[in-house]
């Protein structure tokens, strides 16, 4: 029999000699480490002729079963596939960002009528990808209803060719809501998104310009948003510049009050600006970026320097999950919390790339601690981005290598309260699954608890809700949510029937004797992986969720029953997981074939992660619940009319105005709008 090794290279000589993205695999299909290549060929090859000397490779290889690869046009694209890949599949020899969430965006949305100013967890790639920039354009529009016609409303082009911009990436969420609490007291700015006789909640606190009631015009308050667009990218001494001459000239026409609200924000101005520390007296922009390691893991610092000024401090945690990424020991010393050079240059490559992907504000230096793998392709994408060249460069003297030296210091402080903080959790967490594993007599802690529930108002627009914690932790990309189909009326029990049905009938559990059937029959997941086609094997494995070690059912006796007898429905006897019911009017746990409950401590670990559970299954179950309800509110009569689709509502609408005006209207009015059978069908069912 071939080693595994053989077969791999036997299949290098098929790769095209191509731009792209390769992912290697392991056994079970797993993908295990992603990476991107000019030539494709060439590049995997290196993996097994020993060019590539890397420590990693041969733990990647003696694991690697298999690998996949997929070709795009040039090296700048095989990076954008690579980082969207990576985040999709956190293979396990790559650089890790420890949390995806770490990346949040200020976004101010030009797709209403009255754009909007949130944040975003991720940016949008049609807006993200320099290539198709004239792609970003947002084509759809946000309903209009009925407005005051006395109030100017917006040539419908005018919103819609803007594109979305975005301002980050922040760290965390509370500095966005900080920076747009402060923005909103200097720059009020509207809530609603669309102009009609009521003022928005933030006008009645003289927090919005009143562009929601007419006071001002849409055209007046996009060039206001200008404004804010320059405040979120640092650039106050021109806002500053700008108010000055607008406070003269409303002086000068005797527009007092207006004056007066634009001195205020003068001076809230100035006063930010004496807040943030001089760091040189030029007026120079740089990022600086640092790093410090330990326990696996690494912590960039990023500082923003903006016209000779601090402006901003950013801290990203990365997991060193790849062998050559861990720590070294020296004879008569403790591990030294530095990682080798290869590993030093592999996450600050890995930082840069994925930074200013998206960053929004990127200077023309940028200094680093320690040389990058391939300086050139991050020269590429901010030269793709921003249409100017920046400089990467190694400091050895002066004011920059003072600053990455103070920016070593920050990540090491910042990475070791973090790890402290990660600690004292995940000790709470192990206590709260040993709590669980003694109490409920399991054989073994449980790693995969699900939790089950389901929302509904008097049966309507029921819905069942999975989510999954795996050791202790949400695996949020594993939950799942259920129409229930069998009852349109209340009744919890059958409706957790229903649910628990439908998902062990996504297991590979059959009811029988599995460990004499995987010896009998040939395993799925086998015949699956040995299929050629990666794209479909993937598929075919997701169909099937893995049984879980706990599964908590929201509810007493009543529901645990339900969920028994679904177990029963699906021949499923004998399992080896366990099944629970909380109760919520005092916590109590239910367990099969036990009339006496359980009831712990409300400060006892064990509870408070069942709590945990409940209360994520509760909300994730609720919101799609009320999305339901939401779409069922807006349904209009027309959706029930043959014929009548999407479009044909919408220019009905447009033509004619509500549902009522469409059930006064003749046939031969709507004969000229949608035809004469359609609408002769519209009178009938109208």
């Amino acid at each position: 029999m071939r080693s595994p090794i053989l077969n791999l290279k036997s299949k290098i000589s098929n790769i095209p000699k191509k731009p792209g993205v390769y992912r290697f695999l392991d056994k079970d299909g797993g993908v295990i480490y992603i990476g991107k290549a000019k030539n494709l060929r060439s590049r995997v090859g290196q993996y097994f002729n020993g060019s590539d000397e890397r420590p990693q490779i041969p733990f990647l290889v003696e694991e690697a079963a298999d690998f996949g690869y997929t070709v795009v046009n040039n090296e700048l694209e095989s990076l954008y596939l690579e980082n969207t890949l990576i985040k999709q599949y956190l293979p396990k020899y790559n650089i890790l960002l420890r949390d995806d969430k770490n990346y949040a965006f200020i976004k101010i949305d030009y797709s209403t009528e009255i754009p909007q100013i949130g944040y975003a967890r991720k940016v949008e790639q049609k807006n993200q990808d320099p290539r198709t920039k004239n792609q970003t354009r947002l084509a759809s529009t946000a309903s209009r209803g009925r407005t005051n016609s006395k109030i100017q409303k917006p040539n419908s082009t005018t919103y819609n060719l803007q594109p979305t911009i975005y301002f980050g990436p922040y760290t965390a969420v509370y500095k966005i809501r900080n920076t747009l609490h402060l923005m909103r007291k200097i720059f009020p700015y509207c809530s609603a998104l669309k102009v009609s006789g009521k003022p928005c909640f933030h006008y009645h606190l003289h927090r919005c310009p009143g562009v929601c009631i007419g006071k001002i015009s849409l055209d007046d308050y996009r060039l206001y948003l200008k404004k804010i667009e320059d405040f979120l990218a640092g650039n106050n001494g021109k806002i500053m510049k700008q108010l000055k001459n607008e406070m003269k000239l409303a002086a000068a026409k005797k527009l007092f009050e207006k004056a007066a609200r634009v001195r205020d924000q003068l001076n809230a101005l100035a006063l930010l600006e004496e807040r943030q520390s001089v760091i040189l007296a030029k007026r120079v922009d740089w990022d600086i970026v640092s790093l410090a390691s330990s326990d696996g893991y690494s912590c960039v610092n990023l500082f923003k320097i903006r016209g000779g000024k601090m402006r901003d401090k950013e801290n990203f945690v990365y997991e060193l999950t790849s062998p050559s990424l861990s720590l070294k020991k020296e004879r008569n010393t403790a591990v030294i919390p530095l990682l080798s050079k290869e590993g030093l240059g592999e996450v600050m490559q890995k930082f840069l790339e994925q930074y200013y992907l998206e960053a929004s504000d990127i200077p023309k230096i940028i200094y680093t601690q320690t040389p990058t793998t391939n300086a050139k392709i991050v020269q590429d994408i901010i030269r793709a981005r921003i249409k100017n060249k920046a400089e990467i460069i190694l400091p050895q003297k002066g004011k920059p290598a003072e600053l990455v030296k103070l920016g070593v210091t920050n990540a090491q402080e910042y990475l070791s309260k973090w790890l402290s903080d990660q600690a004292g959790h995940l000790d709470k967490i192990n206590q709260a699954l040993q709590g669980l594993k003694d109490v409920l007599k399991l054989a073994d802690i449980p790693r995969r608890i699900e939790c089950y529930d389901i929302s509904n108002i008097q049966g309507t627009n029921a819905v069942g809700s999975m989510v999954v914690f795996k050791d202790g932790l949400p695996a949020k990309s594993e939950y799942r949510k259920f129409k229930i189909r069998g009852k349109t009326t209340p009744d919890d029990f059958a409706m957790m029937k229903e649910m628990l049905a439908r998902r062990l009938s996504r297991s590979e559990y059959d009811g029988k004797n599995q460990e004499s059937r995987s010896k009998n029959q040939p395993n799925l997941k086998s015949k699956i992986l040995n299929s050629s086609r990666l794209a479909r094997a993937e598929a075919d494995l997701k169909s099937f969720w893995p049984l879980p070690d706990l599964i908590v059912i929201d509810g007493g006796k009543g529901q645990l029953n339900a969920a028994l007898e679904a177990l029963r429905k699906c021949q499923i006897s004998n399992f080896k997981f366990q099944i629970i019911g909380l109760a919520k009017r005092i916590e109590e746990i239910f367990l099969p074939n036990n009339p006496e409950p359980i009831i712990l401590s409300h400060d006892d670990p064990a509870l408070q992660l069942l709590q945990r559970l409940r209360d994520e299954a509760h909300r994730f179950g609720i919101t799609f619940h009320r999305q339901l309800r939401s779409k069922q509110a807006v349904k209009s009569a027309l959706d029930d009319i043959p014929g009548i689709g999407p479009k044909t509502k919408k220019l009905l609408k447009q033509k004619l105005g509500t549902v009522a005006d469409i059930r006064k209207a003749s046939t031969d009015e709507l004969a000229k709008i949608v035809g004469e059978k359609l609408a002769q069908t519209i009178k009938q069912n109208l």
